[in-house]
């Protein structure tokens, strides 16, 4: 009589399935971890936006006017990086700063129907194209580009 041997452990058939599922789940998993990494990012911009707004809308109140600070800030290209926000601008009237550093660019512009307009903008994924917001003194929020747009 022989002895019947033990086996442990993995056949290679079964380390090769193993393997093949562990690769469909990474290729599933992966881009979606990385759009939602991008989304996480980009919501910044509207945050961002909606505390300026509310800030224009006290300063207009306080001052009588509307405070216009049409040069995108910190800089008029943003790509995927982090920048850090730059004193001296007109945001430093307004009395609004952003807490650490920003992905998005933000400007105040004038208008003759909501008194002003502020456009947001961010590249988090750097391919070239920009996400851009804007909201008015009493208008939603409404994003101008498509939602895939990040």
């Amino acid at each position: 009589m022989s002895e019947g041997r033990l086996q442990t452990g993995f056949s290679v058939i079964e380390f090769m399935i193993l393997l093949a599922l562990l690769g469909i789940v990474g290729a599933i998993g992966v881009p979606n971890f990385i759009e939602m990494q991008y989304r996480a990012q980009r919501a910044e911009v509207p945050t961002n936006l909606e505390g300026i707004r509310v800030a224009s809308i006290a300063f207009q109140v306080a001052h009588g006017h509307v405070l216009v600070e049409e040069i995108p800030r910190p800089d008029a290209f943003p790509d995927q990086r982090e920048r850090p926000w730059k004193q001296g601008t007109r945001f430093d009237e307004l009395g609004w700063r952003p807490e650490g550093t920003v992905r998005g660019s933000y400007a105040i512009a004038p208008s003759e129907t909501e008194g002003f307009v502020i456009k947001g903008f961010c590249d988090v994924d750097g391919d070239g194209t920009q996400a851009q917001y804007r909201v008015g003194k009493s208008d939603e929020m409404q994003a101008l580009t498509p939602v895939t747009v990040y």
